[in-house]
């Protein structure tokens, strides 16, 4: 099922998402200020910054995704 949800992703996505739009593209699942925390540890996906702006690649964050999406199968 991860998979089925991330070829969707690729297929909805824009191609750069800032970080502000985050919580709206993932129904709430992550939110900007998590990402904002994540980026300040270096663990978020790569960034682009546009003045005060951070947008993420799509590819880059879909990646980012499918390392912490785990499926529960119980």
């Amino acid at each position: 099922m991860p998979n089925n949800i991330l070829s969707q992703l690729v297929d909805e996505l824009p191609p750069l998402i800032a970080r502000t739009e985050v919580g709206r593209l993932t129904g709430g699942l992550i939110s900007p200020r998590t990402m904002a925390n994540l980026d300040s540890k270096k663990l978020g996906p790569s960034k682009l910054k546009f003045g005060r702006k951070v947008a993420y690649e799509r590819e880059a964050f879909i990646n980012f995704l499918a390392e912490r999406l785990v499926a529960d199968s119980a």
